[in-house]
């Protein structure tokens, strides 16, 4: 029988996790900085939960508690040992540190602490006496620890109820796949996350530590190539790294493009002529079924499907010209149904989900599996066939996904012809040639 996890403070106990005296060091000096903490669980500890609240503690001539860290499951499995891997996601730095003679419980702490292979979990009752403790004698901390102690709780699972957020979630992965296809390292970017709150963001960029983009003639000749509006209200920002591979994100919310193609993310390859034009779609948790699944029934999947197939009969066809041109599946669009979850800014990977063509869905949506009494359902459920994150990463990044030859210029003037609508994320893919980036 699978345990209920138990979220709420009053039935939580954490740790304090102890390290070798070389350890320690290294370890404080970096929290002393900011720089992510991160560590090994071993399998004697199955009820980790995604969170976990832990104090730190430096082991001398005696027990020294010097941070309190909010540790996140990353997923992560070392081969069959079966440790879990956690990342801090958030750190209160005690300065000073608090004594075990300063406590007046040298005994009970230092029997309290845990190594990376022996996880000694507090029972709720002391955990919450070991906290109390801490805001007598540090009553300036009070306020931080209430805040872990949120963090803690506030679980990556949570359903984010508002529009706005929602569309941050997709603009962050929309970015995210922009970066993976282009090679660039997604995780160091996400981990640069700035801690505004999310309300005040206009755009992903604002919680993105990006780089503006300076250079007006830039902009011009991207939106001029891809038949794209300046947008007086566009944010913009480019990533570059050490191989001079590029990407540039411009974020066009004001802009119509919806109505035309039906797409959330526009994304261009230079290296291949490519367009790839992806439609987000959230998906719900179905407490009865324990899945994932998004209604189709009663949203505007058909009438996007239509408008995507109206331009899909108005491409031209032709054989590839060159190697370049070479694609596996020469429809551009396709639809991401993705995990809704609340935006969680400590979070380096792509949201979870299914991605299909739109003429998979178009061909999956005539299919029994797809209904449930008189409503048509994508999940994971009925729809076991689909592309993971990684699958088409890999695929659009190899340029076997997309439009190629005329088919992309005929893109580019549908897109200037568009009336009203909107595009969340235009992406611009520059840089290495086709036979550095398949040289590996």
């Amino acid at each position: 029988m699978k345990r209920k996890r138990k979220l709420d403070i009053e039935n939580y106990g954490g740790f304090i996790l102890g390290f070798e005296p070389a350890r320690t060091e290294t370890i404080e000096e970096y929290i002393a900085t900011g720089y992510p903490v991160s560590e090994s669980f071993s399998s004697r500890d199955w009820n980790l939960q995604d969170r976990e609240f832990v104090f730190l503690a430096s082991q001398g001539a005696q027990i020294n508690l010097f941070a309190a860290v909010i540790l996140k499951k990353t997923g992560a499995r070392g081969g069959g040992t079966k440790r879990v891997n956690l990342r801090s996601i958030d750190i209160l730095h005690m300065d000073p540190p608090i004594s075990a003679s300063e406590a007046s419980c040298p005994e009970a702490l230092e029997a309290s602490v845990s190594m990376a292979d022996d996880v000694r979990r507090f029972e709720p009752k002391n955990w919450r006496i070991l906290n109390d403790l801490i805001r007598r004698l540090r009553p300036h901390l009070a306020e931080r620890l209430d805040e872990l102690n949120t963090l803690r709780t506030s679980i990556r699972g949570a359903v984010p109820r508002d529009q706005h957020t929602t569309r941050l979630s997709e603009e962050r992965d929309a970015v995210g796949l922009a970066l993976d296809i282009a090679g660039v390292d997604r995780k160091k970017i996400f981990r640069s996350v700035k801690r505004i709150e999310t309300e005040r963001a206009t755009s992903i960029l604002d919680i993105i530590d990006a780089q503006p983009i300076a250079e007006r003639s830039i902009i011009e000749s991207d939106c001029a190539a891809l038949q794209l509006a300046l947008s007086g209200e566009m944010a913009s920002a480019r990533f570059k790294d050490e191989r001079q591979r590029e990407v540039r994100i411009y974020v066009l919310d004001s802009t119509p493009l919806e109505t035309a193609t039906g797409v959330d993310l526009l994304l261009y390859q230079h290296q291949y002529r490519s367009f790839l034009l992806v439609q987000y779609k959230a998906m719900e948790y179905n407490q009865t079924e324990k899945t994932w699944t998004y209604r189709v029934t009663g949203s505007n999947v058909e009438v996007q499907l239509n408008a995507m197939e109206r331009v899909r009969t108005m491409l031209p066809r032709s054989d590839p010209l060159k190697l370049s041109d070479l694609r596996l599946c020469e429809d551009p669009f396709f639809f991401k149904f993705c995990e809704r979850r609340a935006l969680d800014p400590s979070d380096e990977g792509l949201s979870a989900g299914l991605t299909m063509t739109a003429s998979s869905l178009q061909h999956f949506l005539g299919l029994p599996e797809a209904r449930t009494g008189q409503s048509l359902h994508v999940g994971y459920e009925n729809c076991p066939r689909y592309l993971n994150n990684t699958e088409f990463v890999y695929l659009a990044k190899a340029g076997w996904l997309g439009s190629q030859g005329a088919a992309t210029d005929a893109i580019a003037q549908i897109l200037a012809a568009r009336e009203q609508g909107r595009i969340g994320i235009l992406a611009v893919i520059a840089g290495l040639e086709i036979t550095a980036l398949n040289r590996r």
